[in-house]
């Protein structure tokens, strides 16, 4: 079972159930759970939690952390293989230099040796934040920076499409190459926000997921 982490403020559970829609259109099974529920268990209810979702199935766990609960203990049991940090920095920046130290250092401790970061490359500030970190990195945004853009968004009221374009090569989970292509995405949505997409989309891709393979899928965007 995957481990997947979104660390971030408000827009944890778009991006989360983004990637749910995406998943369950590809066959796959997703559980998603609060870092504010996970905290008030004890280890042994954690494992056990753990193991129910693996004799269930479910092929990815997606866990939602708040900046403020990234340092509970009931996390230790858990390494994820994947942490998307979702947000921008707003949410931390304030944090005094030790804190942020403290922050940085817990988040890598959570990561698996091979584990991947996914992050929004437009805010500066946050990528300034995780510079250092030794785990491979991909980034999505709206600058030739970015390793996963948009380069269209259709009118998101009716027949909505919305291009995604992986601008440069990069590896996924499993040691694929992908190569620079674009995807096309039918979403059904209501505020959309294109950052949500992209974590998602880029989420998808390191995971194998072929998003063209599923070019008829209806996301379903929850506010």
């Amino acid at each position: 079972m995957l481990v997947a982490g979104i660390v971030g403020g408000n827009e944890k559970s778009k991006t989360a159930n983004l990637i749910s829609s995406i998943f369950s259109a590809a066959g796959k099974k997703v559980s998603i759970i609060d870092s504010k529920n996970l905290i008030e268990m004890k280890t042994n209810q954690v494992k056990g939690y753990i193991s129910e979702l693996e004799k269930n199935n479910i092929d990815i766990l997606i866990l939602k952390i708040n900046f403020t609960e990234i340092c509970k203990p009931s996390l230790d049991y858990l390494h994820f293989d994947i942490m998307i940090y979702n947000d921008k920095a707003d949410d931390i920046r304030d944090l005094d230099l030790e804190k942020n130290s403290i922050f940085n250092e817990r988040a890598y401790s959570l990561l698996n040796e091979k584990g991947i970061v996914i992050v929004n490359v437009d805010d500066a500030d946050l990528i300034k934040m995780l510079q250092g970190m030794r785990y491979y990195t991909v980034t999505y945004g709206f600058n030739s920076k970015a390793s996963i853009t948009t380069s269209s968004v259709g009118d998101i009221v009716d027949k909505d499409n919305f291009m995604c374009c992986l601008q440069r090569s990069i590896t996924t989970k499993n040691g694929l190459v992908i190569e620079p292509q674009e995807y096309k995405l039918k979403i059904e949505s209501v505020g959309l926000d294109t950052y949500n997409v992209l974590a998602a989309a880029t989420f998808a891709i390191v995971n194998d997921i072929n998003l063209n393979d599923i070019e008829l899928l209806s996301l379903h965007y929850s506010q």
